[in-house]
């Protein structure tokens, strides 16, 4: 009986490798391109329109639309995941870095609460009134004069 080795000569064993290599790297190469693409489908890029759109109707400064399919996606990222626990986050860091430990609690401007409820409206809707709920328990400062 005869071996691998004696039916093929060092000449085919290259050929034979750079063959796998080269079909594992363009297995590779399409996965990664997959991959890519599937983040930035199209109902991310219709829902980020829509935010920006909504954005600058109320006057907002607006971001990219690759931007806003990176930070929400389709689902709307940790904002949908719990609304109420983002915005809490989101005001006791803003307010942190302020000023710094040792100053004083204050309350988020109308701004924040209104850019909150915009990504809610667009990514998440069916928790658009328990978020509405949560303000309502929440004061907040109009300290932009807007």
């Amino acid at each position: 009986m005869t071996t691998m080795d004696e039916r093929s000569n060092p000449k085919q064993r290259k050929i034979l490798y750079l063959v796998v290599g080269l079909v594992f790297g363009v297995l590779l190469l399409a996965g990664y391109f997959l991959f890519r693409s599937a983040h930035s489908n199209v109902e991310a890029e219709e829902k980020a329109n829509v935010l920006i759109t909504r954005l600058v109707q109320e006057g907002a400064r607006t971001p990219s639309q690759e931007q806003l399919v990176r930070l929400f996606g389709t689902d709307g990222g940790s904002i949908c995941a719990d609304p109420d626990e983002a915005f809490a986050r989101a005001t006791s860091e803003g307010g942190i870095s302020g000023g710094g430990p040792g100053t004083r609690p204050v309350l988020p401007e109308s701004a924040l609460i209104r850019g909150q409820l915009l990504v809610i409206e667009v990514y998440c809707p069916e928790k658009l009134a328990g978020f509405q709920e949560f303000l309502n328990q929440q004061g907040y400062a109009d300290v932009t004069g807007g």
